[in-house]
């Protein structure tokens, strides 16, 4: 694999830990909300919320990045 195939690699990894751990704080917030309240709507409808600020992020971190982790990294040797 190419150096650049490799940085594209990285870039959308590092884009995908970044997005998952934005996620992850959210929803700790939720279920911090969801103990102090003891509502069950606030942890269904944090849930739901985060589902819908998360869900196209990741559908375009898709669109930009599927392609880089696609590529085989052992991908040197060319089929004829």
């Amino acid at each position: 694999m190419t150096s650049i195939e490799e940085q594209k690699r990285q870039e959308a990894v590092k884009a995908l830990i970044n997005i998952a751990m934005l996620e992850g704080v959210v929803l700790l917030a939720v279920i911090g909300v969801y103990f102090y309240t003891n509502n069950f709507v606030h942890l269904i409808g944090g849930i739901v919320g985060s589902t819908l600020i998360f869900g196209p992020m990741f559908v375009r971190w898709f669109n930009e990045h599927g392609k880089a982790l696609k590529a085989k990294p052992n991908s040197d040797v060319k089929s004829d």
